[in-house]
């Protein structure tokens, strides 16, 4: 087993065979095929993961050939970029599963994997929207063409008010339906005008006519019934005698009934007072509007003829506005077809569905939930499954080679200071050896000195020359 020979020596297990599938899923687990080879009790668990590795690297090159051909429309450059993705996604998944090790402590194991979870949920996040747009393509374009008309209109209602069209299409408008209505007038056909009617006071006369009307009329109504009661009740009938025949002749009743008969009568006519009071007011401004009315009529050549010109004015404005909106339009347009078509554009279209349609919600929830499931499979896996003999070898395997790598550490650290104590005793001898020859010079130098009579002051040797030296 060439390199890892050395660690396995476990011979209770019997190499197995490998087939080419079997070390393929066992390379996308980001496994050590040679500790495999002896444990085939592990071969399923690892052939799990790294199947459902390769599969999400499959799913991730759909993902990415979808999402580029929205941008490019380009099959050969969509599948490339596709192939370029789903590498990028086996290797990373690859090196998320492998870098978990198993020590048989599962929180340890959690708080480890825990980043390596959340990066999964990124990548199935990643993954699962180019084919959800794929899935409901129909769908999107449909909300997309409605949403580029959209977006077209108000880029073109943008345009008109930058212009000023839409001030002047609101003018042309109200002078069209002046001149109809004067038109009207002049023909003596009914019309929408008002005149006087539309003025405040107009408007509160006629308000309080109809209030007092309608309370006054009830209570006269109501008033009319009591007095009949009364009448009926305690009147007695007077009849006499015509030509033989009984004739009605009055009606009688006590003196408090007929005062409250009066009293009935009287407020009636209070109450109908007030009503025709009301109405005189009204019918007062009614005439002042007809007058009004009248003298408009009498001048409607004249408003009829302005009218008329003001339109020719404002359609003339109009067509000069209109060349320079028909010059500008087409770059406005393609400005607002751009926020409508592309991968984020559907992106949005789809969100957008998601707040109109509970299904598609669902759906496409589901869907994200299943990428997730997949994704985080083979973390979770490798975090539930109890700890097996390759988890033991693997760990034999990286102490062994720690331990070696450390052993040779200490080796280099322990030659490197023998070496330093080596240069340090040489460096120590040969100052030993100047300073003997130094202070054999001395003593020279002083007998010559004193034998010419010169008194030398004898040297102070720090030591700091050796190291100078």
């Amino acid at each position: 087993m060439d390199e890892y020979s050395t660690y396995i020596d476990d011979r209770s297990e019997t190499n197995e065979e490998l087939s080419p599938i079997k070390s393929f899923f066992f390379a996308c687990a980001g496994a050590y095929v040679k500790i495999l080879e002896v444990c085939p009790s592990e071969h399923s668990k690892y052939i799990g993961i790294g199947g459902t590795i390769f599969l999400t690297a499959c799913l991730a090159v759909i993902s990415g050939s979808f999402a580029i051909m929205t941008l490019v429309n380009n099959a050969v450059v969509a599948i490339l970029f596709g192939v370029l993705w789903g590498a990028l996604i086996f290797n990373l998944d690859r090196y998320i599963v492998s870098s978990i090790r198993k020590e048989g402590k599962f929180w340890a194991e959690f708080g480890l994997a825990l980043p390596r979870l959340i990066l999964a949920i990124l990548i199935s996040v990643v993954i699962t929207k180019p084919i959800e747009i794929e899935l409901f393509n129909n769908q999107i374009n449909a909300e997309l063409f409605s949403y580029t008309a959209d977006l077209e209109g108000g880029a073109l209602a943008k345009l008109d008010h930058k212009l000023g069209l839409d001030s002047i299409n609101n003018e042309i408008f109200i002078a069209d339906s002046l001149r109809k209505e004067f038109k009207k007038i002049k023909d003596g056909k009914p019309t929408s005008f008002s005149f006087g009617e539309v003025s405040k006071e107009y408007a509160i006369a006629k308000e309080t006519y109809e209030k007092v009307r309608v309370s006054h009329e009830r209570r006269i109504r109501a008033n009319n019934r009591s007095s009949e009661n009364i009448l009926n009740k305690y009147g007695q009938k007077i009849y006499e005698d015509v030509r033989g025949e009984q004739v009605f002749k009055k009606w009688k009743l006590d003196t408090q009934y007929s005062e409250q008969r009066y009293k009935l009568y009287q407020t009636n006519r209070r109450l109908q007072k007030e009503i025709n009071e009301k109405k005189r007011t009204l019918e007062s401004l009614e005439e002042a509007r007809k007058k009004e009315e009248a003298e408009f009529k009498m001048g409607i050549d004249e408003e009829l003829f302005l009218v008329k010109e003001k339109l020719l004015e404002l359609k003339a404005a109009k067509r000069e506005k209109d060349s320079i909106r028909a010059i500008e339009q087409p770059a406005v347009i393609e400005k607002a077809k751009k926020y409508g078509i592309g991968f984020p554009a559907k992106i949005e279209a789809l969100e957008r569905m998601k707040e109109e349609s509970s299904s598609i919600w669902w759906t496409s929830n589901l869907i994200m939930l299943l990428f997730i499931m997949l994704e985080t499979s083979p973390v979770f896996v490798k975090m539930i499954v109890k700890r097996g003999p390759y988890d033991y070898l693997l760990s034999r395997i990286e102490h062994q080679k720690k331990v070696s790598a450390l052993q040779s550490i200490s080796d280099m650290n322990y030659d490197l200071n023998k070496a330093v104590k080596r240069h340090t005793s040489k460096m120590q001898e040969e100052k030993n050896q100047q300073l003997a020859t130094s202070k054999k010079a001395t003593s020279n130098n002083g007998k010559a000195s004193a034998a010419n009579g010169i008194k030398l002051e004898p040297e102070v040797f720090t030591g700091e020359e050796a190291y100078d030296n």
